[in-house]
């Protein structure tokens, strides 16, 4: 065969195996296509691996029962206010906010848990929910804290550290912890042994008022490995000299004070550092809120983190309610259909069932959202797409499904915010402000108050009485 009919028969053969492949591919593409787009923003960290999974189109799904995840079968679904939820969740919630009732007069503090990505970073949603159930239940602090801080993101406490501090993060695989000891937070800390190490908290002026009293310091910490000795000063007075032994699991240390906690330093020294879990702000009664922000994160990556040291850590803290407020970081990501995402959350829903049990659940729906298309300000299409999935989710393990979206006014409403006056939300048409975060947790009490008559405010002074009148500090 000449040269010339060798060049025309690759020709042929190639051209014959471009269009088998075309047909391949569109026979595929009607199957179930993915098309994922993802548009850089600073909060845009897609690093969850959503896509390892093939999808399954949505109209294929088999939807599982309710009852195979709640106790009964009543199967009712109840809406109001854009709150939805079956009756599972009802009686938790219920119960949750029974146990509230009484926790001044039995002295002791039930805690709300409110994790989510940056859009609750900065304490911007958080602190306005922390005030209102403090309002109503009694309690005083900012809750649950990381002890680093280096960027002071939380303006509910001024936080200073002294020495060499080094943090890990739940979702950093390239330093992962062994063994899991993220604790609840999902972020801690260790200090450099070989520097004296420590960090020093004081009230906040941006705090909201109850929140800027707290007469209760608790210490959270992983497995120490060594004998460590604390040190405490109030202002130049030292008050604290505690030395912990070496302990396997869980150590909790706590400070209770008659007197509202003006300023407290605390420095550790150890041969070698155990991981610092958190510190608990907190009154000695009532109701306590912490804010657990990951930025960058579409869930909280609890299949990272030790089951057993989450539960005792969730035990001590006695955990009431969970308030989860992922999506965020799905807003870039344009998909046909999210159920790779509502797969990613139905496993997180069942390890949180697993490690907070009879915990009512509140999964908060993503927000409105926008971006510039050459200059034109222009709604995202597919939020509710991202809601659907996260709705699905949410009701499918007996949780509550706060749609946001809604609340806010729906497509375009992001846009409205941004331009308010003062502004609602910030120019990357994503993140709230300070006055927007107050509207969302408007909106969230709101929800819950129109759907439970008994989360309405009731006069008790004694709610607002929590100063302690024993020991001027006393550690357990």
């Amino acid at each position: 065969m000449g040269r010339p009919a060798k060049i025309l028969l690759y020709y042929w053969v190639t051209l014959i195996s471009f269009l088998c492949l075309y047909q391949l591919v569109s026979v595929w593409d009607k199957k179930e296509p993915l098309s994922v787009v993802v548009d850089q923003y600073q909060d845009s960290i897609l690093s969850d691996s959503l896509l390892d999974e093939e999808l399954t189109p949505v109209d294929s799904i088999i939807e599982k029962e309710i009852k195979e995840h709640e106790i009964d079968s009543d199967s009712t679904l109840y809406s109001e206010k854009d709150l939805f939820y079956y009756p599972v969740f009802k009686r938790q919630i219920e119960a949750f906010i029974s146990r509230a009732d009484k926790s001044v007069e039995k002295n002791k503090v039930i805690r709300i848990v409110h994790m989510g990505d940056s859009q609750i970073e900065g304490d911007r949603i958080t602190q306005y929910i922390r005030e209102a159930f403090q309002q109503r239940f009694g309690g005083r602090g900012p809750g649950l804290i990381t002890v680093y801080d280096p960027q002071k993101l939380n303006p509910s406490i001024w936080l200073d550290q002294y020495g060499e501090w080094q943090i890990h993060r739940v979702y950093d695989k390239s330093h992962k912890l062994h063994g899991g000891a993220y604790g609840i937070m999902g972020i801690t800390a260790a200090f450099n042994p070989e520097v004296s190490s420590g960090f020093r908290i004081k009230p906040s002026p941006w705090a909201e008022p109850l929140a800027k009293r707290y007469y209760k310091v608790r210490l959270f910490l992983g497995p120490l490995a060594k004998e460590m000795t604390i040190d405490g000063y109030l202002g130049e007075s030292k008050i604290i000299q505690d030395t912990l032994p070496s302990e396997k699991g869980l150590t909790e240390i706590n400070w209770e004070f008659s007197e509202e906690v003006p300023r407290l330093k605390l420095l550790f020294h150890a041969e070698k550092s155990p991981l610092f879990l958190g510190c608990a702000l907190d009154s000695t009664a009532g109701v306590a809120v912490d804010n657990l922000a990951l930025r960058g994160q579409s869930t909280p990556h609890l299949e990272r983190t030790n089951k057993d040291l989450f539960k005792t850590m969730a035990k001590h803290l006695n955990i009431g309610l969970v308030i989860f407020q992922f999506g965020t970081n799905m807003v870039p990501t344009r998909a046909r259909n999210f159920v790779f995402y509502q797969r990613q959350l139905e496993k997180q829903f069942s390890l949180l069932k697993e490690l907070v049990p009879d915990c009512p659940v509140i999964v908060v729906g993503t927000g409105d959202a926008a971006y510039l298309n050459d200059g034109e300000e222009t709604a995202y299409d597919h939020i509710p797409l991202i809601n659907k999935a996260q709705k699905r989710a949410a009701l499918k393990y007996g949780f509550a499904y706060f749609d946001l979206y809604n609340a806010m006014g729906g497509k375009g409403s992001i846009i409205n915010w941004v331009h308010h006056n003062p502004a609602w939300a910030i120019s990357d048409y994503i993140h709230y402000t300070r006055k927007g975060g107050e509207e969302v947790a408007g909106y969230l009490m709101s929800g819950l108050k129109e759907n439970f008559q008994t989360m309405l405010p009731v006069q008790d002074s004694s709610k607002q009485q929590l100063l302690t009148d024993s020991l001027y500090w006393k550690r357990y």
